[in-house]
């Protein structure tokens, strides 16, 4: 058989190209199609990142507007009957109108944005500010956890959204919704930060001894940073110890420059420098005029004629005879049914071991025999002593006394009506339950003792003051392996100490729980006892100190199990036996913390206007004479820790200084 192969070598060269061409094309597409792809990320890169940088832009310009006068806030601010503070109606229009006219539609003109807006995210039914934007869609099933009452408060809630596009068409589509949480709130700047201090004087400011560790942003316009810590021996000799430096896991704000020689890796630890940025909307809160607003309004509330003024230097006075003027439907000058006036009597501060002289004239009432209810409003010309010593007694109405009150309980004691003293107010709990549901004013001190071992028992015994306490002096709170109920606020014209029992065995339990604002027109004390939160902890104090602030030998010599740390942001496993200080300490001057020997945890924030002064090693320490070394302090847990918590913004306080514009407190960024 013949084979004729001519063309075979032409049909196979041709293959051969062909695949080559083939090959050769699929190359080329794929790298222009990489290409393409390199391009789209490198424009979804730029574009996400020019969306960011806008939105940090328009953030930094809010607080200018919020600054300008047809938004200050007293132009909105209105009081009812009640002296209870409601805003305007027209506030959320002016607010709404003003954001998008200034800070949203300047800004839309970008090309690489689709889509932006704000959303009100303050109630539980979220709306866009501007409608015919409706960038992420319906709102019916939006995220806004939040429920403030826009009529009472003034603090917002707004989701700033941007939606970005990709200007260049033939890149294919690239898209991202950035969404940045910011809260408006009237609230004082101070309640931003972790820790700080306002002042920038040289001997001043925020003064970092040893090796402390914020959770949170700090404030400072001065800046002392040493690695050793000070602190006295109870015979007074000073001394100093060397420590690792302090850690703040957040970012450092300032108004001023002066910080910027400080920003080196040997004065922060493990050499974690944070960022510095700039504040300059801190606003500085008006003491005296809160403190005489929140006062007056108590007053008020007690149907009391009294006033504190300027700086409340003859408000005890005042006060005095303002309650000496009040004339219930029943006064007691002498013996009347279960009221006995006597000619002396022992003083009841001889109960809790203090020597004090007996009282002559005075009145008692005393619940021996059997159970005692007063419905009437009650006034007693005298000295007078409440004792329930084997039965219950209650008190509907108001009780005023013009002289000293001692309430002393055995069993129950029930107040639903106000106590009114012109003179001291001493309230002793022994066992059993003594429950004020309303205001107590006393026109000298009060004094609040608890001795009821109510550890597993807090809602039904213990010592309760559900209404307000007003002191033209001084105010004492004093428990003793026991829970004080504070749930209202507290105004002390002079001083305020909270002390606890310092000879407590296995650990500290002596507590006050706390839902307050308390102010104070001079100094401020506490020691040996522990601040916790009502409502299961999610409740707080907030402290306001005009003079100094100084808070000592908080578990003192307690240590955290385990001691050593986790890695950032060194926080205490959930599970330590160390309670957290559950509050916001601020002061007008200065405030000095030893986390040494004491060990301090406060979930909240620290404050002092002139000086804040810091004080703390690392690791376990069971006796002030044998500290550990530097070297052997890394990696433990700091002795004084404050972990900010911002809950408080979200809170409705009336009781706290209102400034007069609304502040920007920056939330969660998220990028989809």
């Amino acid at each position: 058989m013949i084979k004729n192969e001519q063309g075979n070598s032409l049909i196979i060269v041709l293959l051969v190209s062909l695949v080559f061409t083939v090959l050769g094309m699929a190359v080329v597409s794929a790298s222009i199609g990489g290409a393409k792809r390199t391009e789209t990320r490198e424009s979804d890169v730029v574009y996400t990142y020019d969306a960011l940088k806008l939105l940090n832009e328009m953030t930094s310009t809010l607080p200018e507007l919020l600054g300008e006068n047809e938004l200050n806030l007293e132009n909105f601010r209105r009081w009812d009957s009640n002296h209870r503070l409601y805003v305007e109606n027209r506030f959320d229009d002016v607010l709404e109108n003003a954001i998008v006219e200034q800070i949203l539609e300047p800004n839309r003109a970008a090309d690489y944005i689709e889509c932006m807006n704000v959303i009100d995210v303050s109630t539980a039914s979220p709306s866009y500010l501007d409608n015919s934007h409706a960038c992420v869609g319906s709102l019916t099933n939006y995220d806004a956890p939040f429920n403030i009452d826009k009529d009472l408060d003034f603090t917002r809630i707004l989701d700033v959204v941007l939606v970005t596009k990709n200007p260049i068409e033939t890149e294919g589509k690239v898209t991202r919704t950035i969404k940045k949480r910011l809260i408006l709130s009237p609230l004082p700047s101070f309640l931003k930060y972790a820790a700080g201090s306002f002042s920038d004087n040289e001997g001043e400011g925020f003064k970092l001894n040893g090796s402390a560790n914020f959770n949170g942003n700090v404030y400072a316009n001065h800046l002392h940073i040493q690695e050793e810590a000070e602190f006295e021996l109870r015979d007074g000799t000073e001394k100093r110890q060397d420590t690792p430096m302090s850690s703040i896991i957040g970012d450092l704000y300032s108004s001023s420059a002066n910080l910027l020689p400080l920003l080196k890796e040997d004065n922060f630890y493990k050499e974690d420098i944070p960022d510095l940025k700039h504040d300059s909307q801190f606003i500085n809160i008006q003491f005296q005029k809160s403190m005489n607003e929140l006062t007056n309004s108590i007053l008020t509330d007690s149907k009391l004629s009294a006033a504190r003024t300027g700086n409340g230097s003859d408000f005890s006075d005042s006060l005095a005879s303002a309650i000496s003027n009040t004339q219930p439907s029943r006064q007691i000058v002498g013996s009347d049914g279960y009221i006995e006036k006597v000619e002396v009597q022992p003083n009841p501060l001889s109960i809790v071991g203090e020597t004090a002289a007996p009282l002559d004239n005075s009145f008692i009432i005393e619940s021996a025999d059997q159970a005692m209810e007063f419905n009437d409003p009650l006034k007693v010309n005298g000295d007078l002593v409440v004792m329930s010593t084997n039965y219950p007694i209650s008190f509907r109405e108001q009780l005023v006394v013009d002289g000293d009150l001692y309430l002393v309980s055995y069993k129950d004691m029930n107040f639903n009506g106000d106590i009114l003293a012109t003179g001291d107010v001493h309230i002793i709990n022994m066992t059993g339950m003594l429950n004020a549901n309303r205001n107590i004013i006393g026109a000298k001190n009060v004094e609040l003792e608890s001795y009821e071992n109510n550890v597993f028992s807090v809602e039904s015994s213990g010592l309760k003051v559900a209404g307000d306490i007003v002191s033209g002096e001084n105010v004492f709170l004093k428990p003793f392996s026991t829970t004080i109920d504070i749930q209202s606020n507290i105004i002390s014209n002079k001083n305020l100490t909270i002390i606890g029992d310092e000879n407590d065995q296995g650990g500290e339990d002596d507590q006050v729980m706390f839902d307050s604002v308390v102010y104070t027109g001079e100094k401020a004390s506490i020691s040996n006892v522990n601040i916790i939160g009502a409502q299961n902890n999610e409740k707080q104090i907030v402290l306001l100190v005009h003079d100094d602030l100084l808070i000592t030998r908080i578990n003192e010599f307690n240590n955290y199990t385990p001691a050593d740390e986790e890695g950032l942001p060194y926080l205490p496993r959930e599970n330590n036996t160390v309670k957290p200080l559950k509050g916001f300490f601020y002061t007008e001057k200065d405030a000095e913390l030893y986390g040494v020997g004491s060990l301090f945890y406060i979930e909240g924030g620290l404050f002092a206007k002139e000086a804040l002064t810091i004080n703390a090693i690392r690791g376990r320490v069971n006796s002030i004479t044998q500290l550990p070394m530097s070297n052997q302090q890394e990696d433990n847990y700091s002795r004084f820790i404050v972990d900010y918590n911002q809950d408080v913004l979200l809170q409705r306080i009336e009781a706290l200084p209102i400034v007069e514009q609304l502040q920007v407190f920056s939330d969660e960024l998220i990028v989809d």
